[in-house]
């Protein structure tokens, strides 16, 4: 389930997909001042979701940093191929980038992050962070930084008693937080899985820039279902 942000000039990609026993939730926020951020965004996102799905098993029992690189060195693959197709620099088509990979029969995942979105961990009633946002004083770290090899994060996780994973742009967590603290609204829609009460209350916030997010579902309780 996703929510793409509803700015005109969206440059936010989202893709999901399922094979077997594993599933990937993937999203992509490009680089507002580069001429080609949604392809960029658009290319990395499905990039590095059919790397998942495609290679699963070995990315849930790789070393987490050597994961990290080698999918961070095909989503660089296939922007420069876009960009050798466009005649331009492989610069124009950068993004940010997270994704999340469920083996539902091991009760394991695989968190890939690269840049400011949000990873959050949803179960019995609690959000529990997986993936902080990078710290964008300096600049934030982009699919095409030199040097981001070293910057992506990868680690694994148990989804014992976990509901639900949901990544965020940062348009929308930006909205959903007040400092440090998840706002009570938000907490309460995330808490209960109402994706689409999330959905309605991002587009009320009407903030400055996209605010998309994507979420899976890891087990189902008994609660009237909303998404």
């Amino acid at each position: 389930m996703y929510y793409p942000g509803q700015k005109r000039e969206n440059q936010d990609a989202v893709c999901c997909g399922r094979s077997g026993r594993y599933s990937v939730i993937s999203l992509a926020d490009g680089v507002s001042f580069c001429k080609r951020a949604g392809q960029g965004a658009r290319t990395a996102c499905e990039a590095v979701t059919n790397l998942l799905l495609k290679k699963a098993g070995y990315f849930l029992e790789a070393d987490q940093s050597r994961a990290a690189r080698l999918a961070l060195s095909h989503i660089r693959y296939e922007l420069n191929r876009r960009a050798e197709e466009d005649a331009e620099k492989i610069e124009e088509y950068s993004s940010t980038v997270a994704s999340v990979l469920v083996d539902k029969k091991k009760g394991r995942l695989l968190c890939l992050s690269l840049g400011d979105s949000l990873i959050l961990a949803v179960g019995y009633g609690r959000c529990r962070v997986l993936a902080a946002p990078s710290d964008s004083r300096e600049g934030c770290c982009v699919t095409t930084t030199r040097g981001a090899e070293g910057l992506i994060l990868a680690k694994v996780e148990e989804t014992d008693f976990l509901d639900s994973v949901v990544i965020f742009s940062d348009g929308a967590w930006r909205q959903m937080y007040a400092g440090s603290r998840l706002k009570p609204e938000a907490a309460a829609l995330l808490a209960s899985s109402d994706f689409e009460g999330l959905k309605a209350y991002l587009a009320a916030q009407d903030g400055p820039d996209d605010g998309s997010f994507a979420a899976v579902e890891l087990r189902r309780r008994n609660r009237r279902r909303t998404a």
